[in-house]
């Protein structure tokens, strides 16, 4: 049964793939396995976009046309020592993280603008701090290979934002977690503490 406290009321589904560096793509492969491959993504008008070799595994399932794809992605948080709410208990030990899970229909991109489009929303994610020629396709340095790679699109159809950072526990517990995480402060400790914060204003 799904924890509906757990799902991520008020988190920007842009916001958390924005933020999340890897993705995975789930498909059923020639064998009828489901087949999930972590991919870098960049989410860019309302899609998932990623890129790969024009021909392989991915490019089989797309190339025929539209295809049902799941995706995922996560951000993970601060890592919970079970004895931090219960003395002997060990199921309390957990990960906070953000997590997006989306179903929906992939496709290989045709386009060639789409394509560079999708590839330079992909390097600006990857890349913030520039460094390259924008890739455009009527720029030469660009149009051998965006003709020789391949650019996946995914239409979301079903989206689900999934957010854990012990809204399942009483009030005081989570305010006993903020207090460990602001003395341990290493990782995402700060940013965990600041995320459980904003569940006790609510």
């Amino acid at each position: 049964m799904r924890r509906k406290d757990f799902t991520g009321a008020g988190e920007d589904t842009g916001t958390v793939l924005s933020s999340a560096p890897i993705g995975y793509l789930g498909i059923v492969d020639d064998s009828g396995y489901p087949r999930v491959a972590p991919l870098n993504f960049v989410w860019h008008a309302g899609k998932i976009y990623f890129h790969g070799a024009a021909d392989g595994e991915k490019f089989s399932y797309f190339a025929a046309g539209p295809q049902k794809a799941a995706f995922s992605a996560d951000i993970p948080y601060s890592s919970i020592p079970s004895y931090w709410i219960s003395e002997k208990y060990a199921c309390p030990a957990t990960i906070f993280f953000k997590s997006v899970h989306i179903k929906g229909m992939g496709d290989v991109v045709r386009d060639a603008r789409e394509k560079a489009s999708a590839l330079q929303k992909l390097m600006e994610k990857y890349q913030p701090e520039g460094g390259h020629a924008p890739i455009a396709p009527d720029d030469p340095l660009y149009q051998k290979p965006l003709a020789e790679t391949a650019v996946f699109r995914i239409d979301p159809e079903f989206v689900a934002v999934k957010s854990k950072f012990a809204q399942n526990r009483p009030p005081e517990v989570r305010r006993d977690i903020i207090a460990r995480l602001e003395v341990r402060n290493e990782g995402m400790d700060k940013k965990t503490a600041e995320e459980i914060r904003k569940t006790l204003e609510t």
